[in-house]
């Protein structure tokens, strides 16, 4: 419904703009009704397109938006149940990969094109994470733990070391485009340096004290 609402939005914006441009053809510059026609249905058919692709880029924007807040979310209930573990050893577990999760939503943060790569995880491995970790809050807080309870308990410990691997290697992943531009640019002022032209650099002339009486004696 909402796209249907956008479409006619865009053909009576771009109609009326190419209607008053056809009049001002036409009235100001007294041009041929033809050729006003044409100038109206071209800077019609043209605004027309600029919306599209305008209304399509905000789309885009919004839902990038949609996913980082998302995702944000997700990664602050990471954070939160820090506070709800007994366990040093899955606190220790719990914070690193809440501090991992975080780096990643900021560098995409920072440079929204990257998205894209980390959607997948984001979309599985981070709601998984947050599943697992409510779960097993749950069942530690339980007064009474039958051996399976336990069982269950020891195999989300292990679900979080492999998520835990999985969102270092995305953050290596992320990170790879910057360790490669870093080396590019060492390279290049490496190269830069060592093209340099040693004999290019001014020299400095010193007068010795024998020079200076030399000289004075010439006087």
């Amino acid at each position: 419904m909402k796209r249907f609402i956008r479409t006619i939005w865009r053909w009576f914006v771009s109609w009326n703009i190419g209607l008053f441009s056809a009049l001002i053809s036409l009235f100001a510059f007294r041009l041929p009704f033809f050729i006003s026609f044409l100038i109206g249905v071209s800077v019609g058919v043209i605004y027309s397109v600029y919306m599209k692709k305008k209304e399509k880029k905000d789309r885009l924007h919004d839902f990038k938006d949609e996913r980082l807040k998302d995702a944000k979310k997700k990664v602050r209930k990471i954070g939160q149940s820090l506070w709800r573990i007994r366990s040093i050893s899955m606190f220790s577990k719990l914070s690193r990969l809440y501090s991992i999760c975080q780096k990643i939503v900021e560098i995409v943060e920072k440079q929204p094109d990257r998205l894209a790569v980390a959607q997948p995880f984001f979309n599985t491995t981070l709601d998984s994470i947050v599943t697992i970790i409510d779960k097993y809050i749950y069942l530690t807080k339980q007064p009474v733990k039958s051996e399976e309870i336990r069982q269950a308990m020891r195999e989300a410990e292990g679900a979080l070391d492999l998520a835990l691997m999985k969102a270092e290697n995305e953050l290596l992943d992320m990170l790879e485009e910057d360790l490669f531009d870093l080396k590019t640019e060492v390279k290049l002022v490496k190269h830069t340096i060592a093209s340099d032209d040693p004999f290019s650099l001014p020299t400095k002339h010193t007068i010795t004290v024998t020079e200076e009486k030399k000289h004075e004696q010439k006087r």
